[in-house]
């Protein structure tokens, strides 16, 4: 079922308004996940063809067919895993040069409470 036009004017107005606010999630949810579908499905492929190499260098007793596909299972995963950009493992991580704001641990709120110096108790 199509968008009305009101709903597509709202819909391009909360979007206007998101690349706004935060230009970087707006870049993210703006871009397609298409290429992200393929590459995990060309790593999937090439770990299946690897899992299938391996077992028939196993049949047939050549351990250099094995090695070969064991490294193209390695390869697919490794391939599906990564980003393009960053050649990082995992999706949402942050580019090298961006350092985090530090967050106290666990440990450290409750000493903070254990000490009183956040006026909790």
């Amino acid at each position: 079922m199509p968008l009305s036009e009101y709903e597509q004017r709202v819909l391009d107005q909360l979007e206007a308004q998101l690349a706004s606010e935060d230009p970087v999630l707006g870049s993210r949810l703006a871009s397609p996940a298409a290429p992200r579908r393929t590459r995990v499905a060309l790593g999937v492929s090439g770990v299946v063809v690897g899992l299938s190499g391996l077992v028939l260098g196993l049949v047939v007793s050549l351990v250099w067919i094995s090695l070969i596909a064991f490294l193209a299972m390695f390869a697919g995963a490794y391939f599906a895993l990564t980003s393009p950009k960053t050649g990082r493992i995992g999706r949402d991580q942050e580019p090298l040069g961006k350092a985090k704001p530090h967050r106290p641990g666990l440990s450290e709120r409750f000493q903070k409470r254990f000490d009183g110096t956040d006026g909790a108790f």
